[in-house]
């Protein structure tokens, strides 16, 4: 990104450190914390207006893609295949993108999961639980409390920061003047999984990416490591679509051995 300020958050700096990257040291953070640092300490370290969160298994695709429009929202970010559903008789959530055939019904309201882990935000945003301590981050009980060290569970990862602001918390955000992106900002923004609502997506159109599934192991030459084998990515919606992206950009691609 021509022009960026680079901020590394970590324990330590690497040793390997890229000249031009800022490093701040921050104590070691478990799954949860880290969701509790983006709520209410990441302001801290950030001097710009906006930033642009990036975790390692996330990176710009096509800087030529950026949209100055994205800095009319206070959030935006890839979709995921959860979100919250609003009628007038109750709340839903609808998982595995089916929230997508939601979108034009009369008196519905559909709150999509916007990523958090490639995600821009205002630093308004970043401070929006400090100056308004009367939306308070909501935890439900636990889906379940199953197994053998008993563990707990929650269906919507409800405990997630990204839920949190970008589902739970977002018509109270929206009522005190915070802007998400709607679904086409979103869409030209970043991908993770694909599902219905980016059936028609040109994918080299993308700004950005995010997925647990896609790791960046090398930049020399460019490589990309799926968490997974190729039958199980050729099965997943568009995955080979983003597959093909991703070699035309120059990426090589290797996939978890098959098994007999």
């Amino acid at each position: 990104m021509p022009g960026a300020r680079v901020l590394l958050c970590s324990p330590k700096a690497p040793d390997n450190l890229a000249k031009g990257i800022e490093h701040r040291a921050i104590a070691p953070l478990n799954y949860h914390e880290y969701s509790w640092f983006m709520m209410f300490a990441l302001w801290r370290v950030i001097e710009t207006e906006y930033a642009l969160i990036v975790q390692d298994d996330g990176w710009v695709l096509d800087a030529s893609n950026w949209d100055d429009a994205f800095f009319d929202y206070d959030y935006v970010g890839p979709m995921v295949h959860v979100a919250r559903v609003e009628t007038a008789d109750e709340t839903r959530w609808l998982h595995r993108y089916a929230w997508s055939y939601e979108l034009q019904k009369p008196g519905t309201i559909v709150h999509p999961v916007l990523n958090g882990g490639f995600c821009l935000r205002s630093r308004r945003m970043m401070r929006a639980l400090i100056d308004h301590p009367e939306i308070k981050v909501h935890v439900p009980p636990p889906d379940d409390a199953v197994g053998d060290p008993l563990k707990m569970n929650w269906a919507n990862n409800a405990l997630n920061e990204d839920v949190q602001l970008t589902a739970i918390l977002r018509p109270s955000l929206q009522a005190v003047g915070f802007k998400f992106a709607p679904v086409d900002v979103c869409l030209k923004f970043g991908i993770e999984h694909a599902g219905a609502v980016h059936r028609n997506l040109d994918m080299m159109q993308l700004f950005g990416h995010h997925c647990r599934w896609r790791k960046l192991v090398s930049i020399d030459p460019p490589t990309i490591r799926y968490g997974c084998k190729r039958s199980r990515a050729e099965k997943a919606f568009r995955e080979m679509d983003i597959v093909r992206m991703l070699e035309q950009r120059g990426y090589r691609i290797i996939f978890d051995r098959e098994t007999a």
